[in-house]
């Protein structure tokens, strides 16, 4: 008897690996029948799993659309095993300085291999506003946040970025040819920051920079973003020196001397 507990037991957590890193390797939001189809498992036990890690809070469900997506535990744990658990907790003062200072959101991503993964957000309080997918994956090199870091790795990496992954658009202004997103990065670098009209979302415009410290490197990116019509030239460029002090500000706080971003 206590055998088949036990391997009962194991089969439980064997599913509940399974469903986590289902979510992972998808990076948005997924249901209860695309969920059980992947993983061939009956609904019926896909959704008692799934019900069990929202009660524990490492999924959320989506109360509009009915789909799941990780929530702030397994978040969390991914921030710790990067080493990064501080992050979050130190960036929020800042972001939320940032927003209050610029009217649109505030969003802090991470790095993840050749991706990048939104770990949390601050809304615009504008009626007409941009929201991100928490624990959503996207490629480094499209969008601000994800050029922002990619900017800022150490050469070896940044070639071996280049080496293993394929340039793929996500709308018709994302940059896929490699001689001008080396041209793109080698901006980003000489000005601090990198800015995205409509490279991931067709709609949205963003400014982003990246948090470093000399001691721990490229530890993520804050971006403002919003609505592409209000990302004039005028305006990133206001934006610009709060977003500098804010991702310096970060860097001071991890315990590093500061990461001094030029002021353009």
């Amino acid at each position: 008897m206590a055998e088949r507990a036990g391997g009962a037991g194991l089969q439980v957590t064997e599913r509940i690996v399974r469903v986590l890193k289902a979510f992972s390797e998808s990076g948005t939001a997924l249901g209860v029948s695309e969920l059980a189809r992947r993983l061939e498992l009956p609904k019926s036990v896909v959704h008692r799993t799934l019900t069990s890690l929202v009660r524990t809070g490492f999924l959320q469900r989506e109360e509009a659309s009915g789909r799941y997506r990780l929530g702030p535990e397994a978040i969390g744990l991914g921030l710790a095993a990067l080493g990064r658990v501080d992050l979050v907790e130190i960036a929020l003062p800042h972001m939320e300085v940032l927003r209050s200072r610029t009217g649109e959101t505030v969003t802090l991503s991470v790095r993840v291999g050749s991706a990048r993964v939104y770990v949390a957000q601050l809304v615009s309080p504008q009626d007409v506003k941009m929201t991100v997918e928490i624990g959503r994956r996207w490629p480094l090199y499209a969008g601000a946040s994800g050029r922002a870091m990619l900017a800022m790795l150490p050469p070896a990496d940044l070639e071996q970025h280049f080496a293993t992954v394929q340039l793929v658009p996500l709308t018709d202004r994302t940059i896929v040819a490699e001689e001008a997103l080396r041209a793109s990065l080698a901006e980003v670098r000489a000005q601090g920051y990198a800015v995205s009209l409509g490279e991931r979302d067709p709609w949205a415009g963003a400014v982003a920079a990246a948090v470093i410290t000399p001691a721990r490197g490229v530890l993520g990116a804050v971006s403002v973003c919003g609505p592409l019509p209000r990302f004039t030239e005028d305006r990133v460029a206001a934006f610009v020196p709060a977003l500098k002090e804010a991702v310096q500000g970060i860097g001071e706080r991890l315990g590093a001397a500061p990461h001094v971003l030029p002021v353009s």
